[in-house]
C-alpha cells in the first residue's frame, strides 16, 4: 500500500485575544500531536494524516499555557541577548568572558583572562563571523578532549568527531560512530554540555531512544532528566547576541 505523502500548512486561531500562526505538519506514520515552537521562535504542530483540522486547533488551545511559557521564555532571551560591543558579556561554558574591541589593528582574537579581545570589525556582521570562528576553534579543542575523555570511561569506539552548525540539533551520532556535535554547546554550561555527549555517547550502544537507551544515560549520568529538561529550554542557533 502506497502511504500517502507528509505535508506542511500554515493556519491562524485565536488564543484569548491573540491571533496566532502556526505550521501544521501531517506524516502518514504518526501517531499522536505534538507541539514545538522552533530556533525561529515558530509554532509547529505534528499531526497524524486523517486527524481533522478541528481537534489539532482543539489540541493547540488546550496546550495554551504551555505555549505562553515557551514563547514568554524566548522573549525573556531576546530581552537578555547582549549587544554585541565593547562591554558585552558573553558565556562560555561555566565561564563567562567581557567582550573588548581593540582600538588597534590586531591579526586574531585573544583572551586575556576573562577578557576576549577582538580586531576592530568593519561590521557588526563581521564581528559575529570573527566570534563564531573562536568559538567554532574552542568547541573542537574542548570537545574533542571530553569526547575522547568520556568514551574511554564508557569503554566505545568513535569513527569520528565533526564539529557542525546544526539548525535543530545539539549532537548526532552514526552506525558507525561518527558523531557530530554542534559548536553552540560551547554557550551552554559544562553539565548541559556533558548530558549531549553521554547522549550521543549512549547510542554506541543502542541506536535509539529505547528504555534500554534510557537505562544507559541514567547509569552514566543519574541526574540526566534534569540535565534533559534544562537542555530543551535553550534555543538552538540563537548564539547569545
Amino acid at each position: 500500500m502506497i502511504q500517502p505523502p507528509s505535508t506542511r500548512q500554515t493556519g491562524c486561531l485565536l488564543l484569548g485575544e491573540e491571533e496566532i500562526t502556526y505550521h501544521l505538519l501531517r506524516h502518514p506514520l504518526r501517531k499522536r500531536l505534538t507541539l514545538s515552537v522552533n530556533s525561529t521562535g515558530e509554532i509547529e504542530v505534528r499531526s497524524p494524516w486523517r486527524l481533522g483540522l478541528a481537534r489539532v486547533e482543539a489540541f493547540i488551545r488546550e496546550q495554551s499555557t504551555w505555549l505562553k511559557a515557551q514563547r514568554d521564555a524566548r522573549h525573556t532571551v531576546e530581552l537578555q541577548r547582549p549587544r554585541l560591543a565593547d562591554g558585552a558579556i558573553l558565556p562560555l561554558l561555566d565561564e563567562w568572558l567581557t567582550l573588548r574591541i581593540a582600538k588597534e589593528e590586531v591579526s586574531r582574537i585573544r583572551r586575556v583572562g576573562n577578557e576576549l579581545w577582538v580586531p576592530p570589525p568593519l561590521t557588526s556582521g563581521g564581528l559575529e563571523s570573527m566570534l563564531e570562528r573562536w568559538y567554532r576553534d574552542q568547541a573542537r579543542l574542548y570537545l574533542t578532549t571530553r569526547l575522547r575523555q568520556r568514551a574511554q570511561e564508557m569503554g566505545v569506539s568513535v569513527y569520528a568527531l565533526t564539529i557542525r552548525s546544526q539548525k535543530s540539533r545539539w549532537g548526532s551520532c552514526s552506525s558507525r560512530g561518527a558523531i557530530n556535535l554542534n559548536w553552540q554547546l560551547l554557550l551552554l554550561p559544562t553539565k548541559v554540555v556533558e548530558y549531549v555527549i553521554v547522549h550521543e555517547l549512549c547510542h554506541r550502544f543502542h541506536m535509539n531512544h529505547s528504555p534500554e537507551f534510557w537505562f544507559k544515560v541514567q547509569e552514566i549520568l543519574p541526574d540526566f532528566m534534569m540535565l534533559r529538561r534544562q537542555l530543551k529550554t535553550i534555543q538552538i542557533n540563537n548564539h547569545f547576541w
